[in-house]
């Protein structure tokens, strides 16, 4: 009897078992390896960015950035260290509880050994400062008794160093604690754990993080064991490594930043008895960072949302989990083969019960998708559920029972890649890829955000390129626009030369889209700044976009033939966001927006109300605005421009041109571009007098 003829005889169930218990056991130690691990490690970044959590709104980072580099040009780098003790006395006196410099004093001072002691005798009258040490496993310095902590338990499996660069002696005698910087990424060189702990000759040591949290708290126990570190009453998961997995808040600057120059400038205004930039009781309690964020000077520890991070946020990220218990903990791996086990059965018996490809896709589709949805509400809890590993298992099992439905699913899927990767997301490509009805030609209307934006000036800089300079420069700056696009949701509609259009809230569904698409705005501004900087350096000119945003009733879809078509839109309201970036020259703007858009995206932004115009080719009137930025960090004079601005809008409105004349030139005195527009407006009103039925509304003449 043939081997196929035995294995037929074996009812299906049991086959079904053996197929499923085969893919889990082949596919644990295979996803062992370096390239699942890091793919599971990108899961858990994409499970940061799908569910990111606030901060402590008690931690505060007092940055030494580039902006107050410039504001002090006349001290020369580095700073005499007496300026940090100046601002360690500040924060004393405000009542900050803790106080960690993420800079390494292993040096003596350039400004001589009076400033070392200046420094020193600030944190020690302070008494809570804890200063960086960096620990190492070569020739060096000898660890400092100062800088263990008392820790009961055994330490077989972790880090260990036997030398240091400690701060400078005056420094040191200061120091309330020290705190080890030095760090190990993950394989693909993201910091997505920390060790909290050091094994060195003398004792063991604290990060920087875990020593401020140990200060802050009140120096409660602490106590290790596998998989645990106990602080008082907290207790703080760990993985295999005596490594804790960080539970990221956000995006770089998600914890409040002070720039170090507002600090200074307020220990000048309090003797002088004024009121300073800075608030004091943002420090109160607070636990307060002082590290580099200028360009150069900062160590980067690229995070699970950005490439490029300051290492002192690092450490206020590890502060935070700790003081809120809320550390990440990793799913063993025999719970993990129990979970690999049970998609690769549930695939299977999918595959079995389908009555067509299509079902049986869908049904193997349903059960990976019900598996990384249970993952994804387990992180919720910060549990970490592994998903490479159970959804291969899935996979193969769907696989195993037809290679040809597999093939066929494949090749769909495949297509629509290649019609939607230009212009979607990859996240909203793969759901498109799962619901392949929506590739017909036709349309719905639905309620969108549209999105153009123009380089100024490009017609007069493009001559003056090589083609081959022009092609580059704007390959640079559309690969960097649509990034941004697309990392806020947003869909590509197509190129227009230099111009961009996109929108929001299609073809999958997007509540927020309006506020996406000030985010991408707001986004693409911050990224220009790095690349005019470098542009500038290069010889090239500097890239001005205009953008104009507009949310309203749109018709959205495949429109074109049946062998090559565009997913795009088209509408009035589309129009408008059209019209709305062209309308930007007139008054010298860079970001305009309907109203519509503004009250679609709420409380999140700062808008300035610039006018009431009735653009080209449409009847009824639009009131436009200015995104001036995230209402929270709008500069207090920009939030005062736009109400002094508001104040002359409404003579304008009133007819009262000659008022309005006075208030907008002074204003346009002050340095306001769309002031000047309007108090030429205003003059050329005046100048005719009485004008009946006035509405307040300008009639646009051109686009």
């Amino acid at each position: 009897m043939s081997l196929s003829t035995t294995l037929s005889r074996i009812p299906f169930f049991y086959r079904l078992i053996v197929v499923a218990v085969a893919c889990a056991l082949l596919l644990l130690p295979v996803t062992r390896l370096g390239f699942f691990q890091s793919l599971e490690n990108r899961t858990l970044d994409l499970r940061f960015k799908a569910q990111p959590t606030p901060s402590d709104s008690s931690i505060v980072i007092v940055t030494v950035d580039g902006g107050s580099l410039e504001r002090l040009p006349w001290l020369s780098w580095p700073w005499p260290r007496q300026l940090y003790g100046d601002c360690l006395g500040l924060l004393r006196r405000w009542g900050a509880s803790v106080v960690a410099f993420d800079i390494l004093y292993d040096l003596p001072s350039l400004y001589g050994a009076g400033d070392d002691q200046a420094l020193g005798d600030s944190a020690g009258a302070f008494g809570r400062a804890v200063f960086a040490i960096n620990l190492q496993r070569r020739d060096g310095r000898p660890i400092p008794e100062s800088a263990v902590i008392p820790v009961s338990g055994a330490f077989p499996g972790l880090d260990s160093a036997w030398t240091s660069t400690p701060p400078f002696d005056p420094i040191l005698a200061g120091a309330a604690a020290l705190g080890n910087v030095s760090a190990q990424p993950d394989a693909d060189g993201v910091f997505r754990r920390i060790g909290l702990l050091t094994n060195t000759p003398a004792g063991p040591v604290p990060s920087l993080a875990l020593a401020v949290a140990w200060l802050h708290a009140g120096r409660p126990d602490m106590a290790l064991e596998p998989g645990l570190l106990s602080i008082g009453n907290a207790r703080i998961p760990l993985d295999e490594d005596y490594r804790m997995i960080l539970r990221f808040r956000g995006p770089t600057a998600t914890f409040r930043y002070v720039p170090i120059a507002d600090l200074l400038q307020s220990i000048e205004a309090e003797a002088a008895g004024i009121e300073g930039p800075v608030d004091p009781a943002v420090f109160r309690n607070a636990i307060v960072f002082i590290g580099y964020t200028a360009p150069g000077l900062y160590d980067l520890k690229p995070t699970p949302y950005s490439a490029i991070c300051p290492g002192v946020e690092v450490h206020a990220n590890t502060v935070d989990n700790i003081l809120a218990g809320v550390a990440i903990r990793r799913v063993g791996v025999p719970a993990t083969f129990v979970c690999a086990l049970l998609c690769s059965l549930l695939c299977a018996i999918a595959f079995r019960a389908g009555k067509s490809v299509v079902l049986q896709g869908l049904l193997g589709v349903a059960v990976l998708a019900g598996y990384s949805g249970a993952a994804f509400l387990a992180f919720a809890s910060n549990v970490w559920i592994e998903t490479v590993y159970p959804l291969s298992a899935g996979l193969v099992s769907l696989l195993a029972g037809s290679i040809m439905s597999y093939g066929r699913a494949n090749r769909q899927k495949r297509e629509i890649r290649a019609a939607f990767s230009q212009y979607l997301s990859p996240a909203v490509v793969e759901q498109l890829s799962r619901h392949p009805e929506k590739l017909v030609l036709g349309g719905e209307q639905k309620v969108m955000t549209a999105y153009f934006s123009d380089l100024a000036g490009f017609t007069s800089f493009s001559e003056k390129l090589t083609p081959s300079e022009l092609v580059g420069l704007l390959n640079r700056y559309l690969s960097m626009m649509t990034d941004t696009i697309l990392e806020h949701g947003g869909t590509l509609d197509k190129y227009i030369g230099d111009a961009i259009v996109a929108f929001w809230n299609a073809p999958l569904p997007c509540e927020d889209h309006a506020a996406a698409a000030c985010r991408t705005v707001l986004s693409m501004k911050d990224s220009l700044v790095a690349l005019n900087a470098t542009l500038l350096s290069e010889g090239l000119p500097e890239l001005k976009p205009r953008t104009g945003l507009n949310t309203g009733l749109m018709t959205v879809g495949n429109m074109g033939s049946s062998r090559r078509f565009d997913y795009t839109m088209m509408g009035s309201s589309v129009n408008l966001a059209s019209r709305l970036e062209g309308v930007n020259k007139v008054y010298s703007t860079r970001i305009m927006a309907s109203r519509a858009t503004v009250e679609a995206a709420g409380e999140e932004f700062l808008f300035r109300e610039l006018d009431t115009i009735r653009v080209v080719g449409q009847k009824t009137p639009v009131d436009i605005f200015e995104l001036l930025g995230y209402r929270e960090s709008v500069p207090v004079k920009a939030a005062r421009l736009a109400s002094s601005y508001a104040e002359a809008l409404a003579a304008y409105r009133e007819g009262s041109f000659d008022r309005a004349l006075a208030m907008f030139e002074a204003l346009a005195a002050g340095g306001d571009p769309v002031s000047g527009a309007m108090a030429g407006r205003c003059a050329d009103l005046s100048a005719r007098g009485r004008i009946d039925g006035w509405d307040g509304v300008y009639d646009m003449t051109s686009k």
